[in-house]
């Protein structure tokens, strides 16, 4: 599993992270655009997994696939589907709404997971072999993932526009130091939890800071599951 944490990782990275405003906007308005934002996925596989990528992930009969062939079937795959995303957008309206953009996910996740090595050729058996990665993971699902998962359903529910960075950039910061608080050595974090979120709470009530309440609480909520996974992940 070392290489899919790793693969994992690397599409959270292309998809959310360094997928900005202007790369999105871009990338449904154009091939190039289309063709740039897939090529970030490639080009973060190689990376991640370049002492792998000679090894032979996946036997087929009489094709063995290296780890270079599997990173360009899911260069290919995230290409055609992204593409076709947007063609049903704009051709047959299709509601750009939360259940495409999980079931996005969805085929995404299923492709990686369809060329990763298994058995006597993995470089390891273990589910979780490093903790690295899975610290990347979690903190681009704390920051940027859980931006967009609430965009879409704020957009679903009362048609709301994607955040400014004001509002994006603040929302995130909210949920990493609370997400980084639970990962407090001791007995203490439960506290400092608590604290910070009754003082966020605070300034919400006081319109101190403009976040929607699904946003404060959704965000709240993602930000704890991923601040427990990652307190289990460090102190097992």
């Amino acid at each position: 599993m070392l290489i899919f944490w790793r693969l994992l990782f690397g599409h959270l990275l292309a998809d959310f992270t360094f997928q900005t405003n202007f790369v999105n906007r871009w990338k449904r308005t154009s091939r190039w655009g289309m063709l740039v934002h897939c090529l970030m996925h490639p080009a973060l596989y190689a990376a991640l997994t370049w002492p792998y990528l000679g090894w032979t992930w996946v036997k087929l009969p009489g094709l063995p696939l290296t780890g270079w062939a599997c990173v360009l079937i899911v260069f290919a795959a995230h290409y055609l589907e992204d593409q076709w995303r947007v063609f049903t957008i704009f051709k047959y309206h299709t509601p750009d709404n939360t259940l495409y953009f999980v079931w996005d996910q969805v085929i995404h996740y299923a492709v990686i997971f369809a060329v990763i090595p298994l058995g006597v050729q993995a470089p390891d058996a273990a589910l979780m072999p490093e903790k690295w990665p899975l610290y990347g993971i979690l903190f681009v699902l704390v920051t940027h993932a859980s931006t967009v998962f609430v965009y879409f359903i704020e957009k679903d529910l009362y048609g709301r526009a994607f955040p400014g960075a004001g509002e994006k950039y603040l929302s995130m910061a909210e949920r990493l130091v609370l997400a980084l608080l639970l990962l407090v050595p001791g007995h203490v974090w439960p506290l400092l939890a608590l604290g910070w979120l009754s003082f966020m709470h605070y300034l919400r009530a006081r319109r101190l800071m403009d976040l929607s309440w699904l946003s404060f609480y959704l965000g709240g909520g993602a930000a704890l599951l991923c601040g427990l996974a990652g307190r289990l992940i460090y102190y097992a």
